[in-house]
């Protein structure tokens, strides 16, 4: 039990004493108070401004604790003036009590202070996070496919945990700090002078000599964090490009020149920092070379002028109070400084992120369709790739009736895929019109579309979970008896019976405790729990063995009855079985009928065909056909 085991790092046990204190704890809860549909909302022009718009009233409030601190901070070294002068100089008891006890209030004061606005500004900085992770997560389901072919992987990952973290570190600890820091800077100058305007020259000769080098350290630094920024996402790109690709790795014996490759992009990244930390190196001591210059120099002064009676001893004394606090926060701020440029960075590429527009925009006035008849009809449809050079699909004109069960078939590169996805809208045409049921899928509710579509591609997705979870994926709301209805009505259920823990087996990451026909026919069942009205098989048998061909097989036939359905084809046994078949050619369309009438024609599918029967006949086909 949890008695005996053992805490993190080696602790020594949990006590039932220690449990029943962490037990009796508050729950660590909160509302947010921010709206689900302004977190989701898009941005097509996002800024801070933006982002800080629904906590505006709290994040002003907390301001103004920070600067009561600020302000707090500067009444202490004119206290102590007073109680120097009026008090010690005077022999004076009573009023050096007065001013102790004043002093201690504003000690006492500040610290309530100083905790509020530390509560304030870190509930406001959770909430601004919340915000953006939420804002940015749901952009990134609003993208079209062409974003994700075009990022890697761990670049975007960067975004959601490197950026963000960033930003979140230094909303809870560094934002608060540099607030302080520069307004302790602007009263203190303005505290200096109201003391003593001569002594005050001393700071202000000083003054050109920090500007210049603090414009300096900036030019300098900022295209350092920038660039550490990218390399840092090249690095984690990487990372996950490597882990994803682990099995192919260590079949070619290539883990030493891979481990190479990423220590070189390592040690970019490293450079990079050790750059910008050799700026702050240099700056920050800099400052203080010129803080204890200016000490150094209000001394001399301030000893001859005490001595001719101009200045007293405790303006002496605060003035170099004041001069500490004016070089403190400078000192304070290179703590935070490293923070803020990663910050900074990151928020500038989640607003790059956010300012990305969706290939596939919402409808502005989208058309709701509660059940499709299933009709589909390509008009003159062009589509090119992003990048790319030339059409994937030029001139595709087609018409499927509902319905009706059609086979895409053709060499590789002919575009069958490519007709699948802009069918389901996942692309939206360069060229033409796709209409379902008449519609142009551009003027049709999005979510409402993709709800009545089934989709089984070659490598099905499945998330981490059970079986049934998987299943249930596009109908979270499905009773255990509509999950075994779906499994039964694709011939999956005596499958998901032989699992160890049967429909709450846990299918691992990407599915890989399941075959790839065991994947399959979770796929086909996930497909059939939504009733969809249109079918969309992206080679679903293409990689099976013949136990789960025909498994899948069987299932992809009773899932198709009654519903138009686009199979597309890399077995020709498995185009054969359609109720027509078109032929693609570099994105065109040169032949359509049934397998018998395109025999029969001794065109382009009869030349596929005469291939693929020469070909060494693999088992699954001599048993499928």
């Amino acid at each position: 039990g949890a008695q005996g085991r053992a805490g993190f790092g080696g602790s020594s046990p949990a006590t039932p004493a220690l449990l029943a204190r962490v037990a009796a704890l508050p729950p660590a809860i909160g509302d947010p108070e921010i709206a689900p549909e302004v977190a989701r909302a898009a941005e097509p022009h996002f800024r801070l401004r933006t982002l800080i718009a629904p906590v505006r009233s709290v994040l002003m409030l907390g301001l103004l604790f920070v600067a009561l601190d600020a302000v707090a901070q500067l009444i202490v070294p004119a206290l102590v003036r007073v109680g120097i002068d009026d008090g010690v100089t005077r022999g004076s008891v009573s009023t050096l009590m007065v001013i102790g006890v004043f002093a201690l209030a504003v000690i006492v004061a500040d610290w309530g202070i100083s905790r509020a606005g530390l509560m304030i500004t870190g509930r406001t900085g959770e909430r601004l996070l919340y915000l953006l992770r939420i804002k940015t997560f749901a952009h990134l389901q609003r993208l079209g496919l062409d974003y994700y072919e075009r990022e890697l992987g761990g670049r975007i990952m960067t975004r959601m945990t490197t950026d963000v973290d960033a930003l979140s570190n230094f909303l809870q600890t560094g934002l608060t700090t540099m607030l302080v820091s520069l307004l302790t800077l602007s009263g203190v100058l303005v505290a200096l002078i109201a003391l003593d305007a001569g002594l005050s020259l001393v700071l202000v000769a000083m003054l050109p000599v920090l500007i210049a080098a603090t414009l300096v350290f900036r030019a300098k630094a900022v295209p350092a964090y920038v660039e550490a920024r990218e390399r840092v996402s090249a690095v984690n790109a990487q990372f996950q490009e490597e882990i994803s690709g682990l099995r192919t790795t260590q079949a070619f014996v290539r883990e030493e020149r891979n481990t190479g490759t990423y220590l070189h992009a390592a040690k970019r990244y490293r450079d990079s920092r050790l750059r910008a930390q050799t700026y702050i190196a240099t700056y920050f001591p800099f400052v203080q070379l010129l803080s204890d210059l200016a000490a150094a120099a209000v001394l001399g002064f301030g000893a001859v002028r005490l001595r001719d009676g101009s200045l007293t001893a405790g303006a002496l004394i605060a003035f170099f109070l004041y001069l500490d606090a004016f070089f403190s926060p400078v000192q304070q701020l290179s703590q935070v400084f490293d923070g803020y440029q990663q910050s900074s960075v990151g928020l500038s590429r989640l607003r790059d992120l956010l300012r990305t527009p969706t290939s596939t925009p919402a409808a502005v006035d989208p058309r709701h369709l509660p059940r499709l008849r299933g009709e589909i009809e390509l008009r003159d449809v062009r589509f090119r790739y992003s990048g790319a050079s030339t059409d994937a699909i030029h001139g595709l004109s087609m018409r499927i009736a509902p319905g009706e069960t059609v086979a895409l078939v053709g060499e590789t590169g002919a575009g069958k895929s490519s007709v699948v996805k802009l069918i389901a809208r996942f692309y939206d045409a360069t060229g033409g019109q796709v209409l379902v049921d008449g519609y142009d899928v551009r003027d049709l509710d999005l979510a409402d579309f993709r709800g009545r579509l089934g989709l089984v591609p070659q490598e099905p997705y499945l998330s981490p979970g059970t079986v049934r979870d998987a299943i249930a994926y596009g109908r979270p709301s499905a009773t255990d008896a509509q999950v075994e209805a779906a499994a039964r009505a694709v011939g999956a259920h005596d499958m998901i019976a032989t699992l160890s823990n049967g429909y709450l087996h846990d299918v691992g990451e990407r599915g890989t405790n399941l075959s790839a026909g065991q994947r399959q026919l979770v796929a086909l069942a996930r497909a059939q729990i939504v009733q969809p009205d249109i079918l969309l098989l992206d080679e679903a048998t293409a990689a099976l063995d013949l136990a789960s061909e025909a498994a899948v097989t069987a299932a992809t036939a009773t899932l198709a009855q009654r519903r138009t359905t686009i199979v597309v084809a890399h077995r020709l046994t498995t185009a054969a079985r359609a109720d027509r078949i078109i032929v693609l050619d570099h994105g065109a369309v040169v032949e359509s009928g049934t397998h018998a009438e395109l025999l029969a024609a001794d065109g382009a599918y009869a030349s596929l065909w005469a291939a693929y029967a020469d070909r060494p006949v693999e088992v699954s086909d001599s048993v499928a056909s």
